[in-house]
């Protein structure tokens, strides 16, 4: 027979097994009835050839056949000024305060998603052989650096925000870490209103039209008219 110590010791463990497992379910329940709104997620893309520059899109199967390594590019994660590197979607108010959209994010980090679109810009307009990542296996003679400077939606004023893009490239030999060419490019975009479907559209304009201008400028230095 137990004695009447262990009798209040064992029901003293069950009250804190049941406080512990309730705690627990109550957590649970919280969190799958959190009235915090879900995470949209957006991405940029890269615009479809047109008629203007469907005659610009990759070498034809005659090239491809046979890659030349000297005119094939490498394109690195791009760097970025701070506030830049992650998922949020950054936003500048006055007094230079930077800050993010709450409830919205892009799908992937700036940079990652920056490298992509950069990459089928400079496939679409052909001149080089072959544009591919960092983390591609094949041999590239050139490697092309980005830096992020500007990627936001800055509120300047009480309207709708203005997005602002600027990067600075640098296209370099990769056999002996030779640079070869910078540029700078900047641009922006008005967005319609302030709601998250406009700015983002305006992040999709202000970011082609950099990239656009970035494709038409980098060439391999060899096909470069004196």
């Amino acid at each position: 027979m137990s004695s009447p110590a262990h009798v209040t010791l064992r029901l003293c463990m069950l009250d804190l097994l049941l406080g512990l497992t309730l705690g627990l379910a109550g957590c649970l329940s919280a969190g799958l009835h959190s009235k915090e709104p879900p995470q949209q997620q957006y991405l940029l893309s890269w615009p479809a050839p047109t008629g203007d520059t469907a005659g610009l899109a990759a070498p034809t199967a005659a090239v491809s056949a046979s890659l030349d390594a000297a005119r094939s590019l490498q394109v690195l994660v791009p760097t970025t000024a701070p506030g830049l590197a992650g998922d949020g979607i950054a936003l500048l108010r006055p007094a230079g305060q930077l800050d993010y959209y709450s409830g919205a994010r892009w799908g992937a980090s700036a940079p990652q998603m920056l490298q992509t679109l950069a990459i089928e810009a400079l496939r679409q307009r052909g001149r080089f052989s072959l544009v591919q990542s960092d983390s591609a296996p094949f041999e590239a003679g050139w490697v092309l650096q980005l830096e992020l400077t500007h990627f936001e939606a800055d509120y300047a004023g009480d309207a709708a925000p203005t997005i602002r893009v600027a990067m600075v490239g640098t296209l370099g030999q990769r056999s002996d870490r030779r640079a070869v060419l910078t540029l700078s490019l900047q641009t922006s975009a008005q967005a319609t209103a302030n709601r998250m479907s406009a700015v983002v559209a305006a992040f999709q304009a202000a970011s082609t039209e950099a990239l656009r201008q970035l494709a038409d400028r980098v060439q391999p230095p060899a096909a470069t008219a004196p």
